[in-house]
């Protein structure tokens, strides 16, 4: 049972370990620091036309008060020197959010929106190797419903958690002898766990979404997983980084909060891109498998069919 399990575990860190090669070639013929640098200055150039539209829909459909928890969630799951450099023109944009951001600007901030998902889009294609599917206008109007259907989340996200304390303190209320202090310990672990569960879901959706619609049975998961964590390290690691030089301001001046909101958004592309890899990668690697053991079971027949 030991030999099994030691000799399972070596197996499959091994494929794992291969994978992951596989991912980093493919990250290097592909030109991953490149595009790196590309989805991050659109990342920087869509990501306040993007709450814009948040705003406005939020407006719109009555839940201000949730587009602004959205947007200060999002800060939240970003490094300190990052979400201080973004805050001050994001409360600019706040304050000067009206009806007349409900005409062409919506309609600007949408499109703008978009570009961000198309080059994600050609990102993964890229990873699988293969070529767009669908026309032009099929590609810009699924990027244009991704951004309007993950708005209408992310309020739906803070309704949520909003909701969240005030039954647990009905349910309290009305049933204070068999609840307890439990239920609001689950609710304060699922509140901290909430923000990378969120994460998670929105990069799984994400890569289900750009994935090309001929490739057969394509894993999302792993890369998902693999970009979150890259995501994480990256916040926790670029803010002790800061700290512990501090000299940025002084390389770069009055830059400086710019520099840094561009560095985060270059690292956490090269995360998504690899993850896109990793992806492509562990789904072919699956394909081999898959047609090795076609190959096996086809041999036994084939012999037999000789002899006879």
């Amino acid at each position: 049972m030991t030999e099994f399990s030691s000799t399972y575990i070596y197996s499959k860190t091994r494929m794992a370990l291969r994978i992951l090669g596989d991912a980093g070639r493919g990250f290097g013929h592909n030109h991953g620091m490149a595009a790196a640098g590309n989805m991050a200055f659109l990342a920087m150039f869509c990501l306040f036309p993007f709450l814009i539209f948040m705003i406005s829909i939020s407006g719109v459909v009555g839940q201000s008060d949730q587009g602004l928890e959205a947007i200060e969630f999002i800060l939240s799951l970003l490094p300190p020197e990052v979400s201080q450099t973004l805050n001050t023109p994001i409360q600019g944009i706040l304050r000067n959010a009206g009806k007349e951001i409900l005409t062409f600007s919506i309609l600007f901030a949408l499109l703008t929106a978009a570009n961000g998902i198309e080059a994600g889009r050609e990102i993964v294609i890229r990873a699988f190797g293969r070529e767009y599917g669908h026309s032009f206008w099929k590609r810009r109007l699924e990027s244009l419903a991704f951004v309007i259907i993950s708005s209408f989340l992310i309020l739906l996200s803070m309704s949520v958690q909003v909701m969240g304390p005030p039954i647990i303190k009905a349910i309290n209320s009305l049933f204070p002898d068999i609840m307890t202090g439990g239920l609001q310990t689950f609710w304060t672990w699922l509140t901290f766990a909430i923000s990378p569960l969120f994460l998670l879901i929105g990069l799984y959706v994400l890569y289900v979404a750009l994935t090309p619609r001929s490739i057969y049975r394509p894993f999302r998961l792993p890369g998902a997983i693999l970009t979150l964590a890259l995501f994480l390290l990256t916040a926790k690691g670029l803010s002790a980084y800061l700290k512990s030089v501090g000299t940025y301001d002084v390389t770069y001046g009055s830059l400086a909060g710019v520099v840094i909101v561009q560095l985060f958004c270059y690292v956490v592309s090269i995360g998504f891109i690899f993850g896109a890899e990793f992806n492509a990668a562990w789904t072919k690697h699956s394909d081999r498998v898959t047609q090795s053991e076609k190959e096996e079971t086809e041999k036994p027949s084939q012999k037999s069919e000789s002899l006879s």
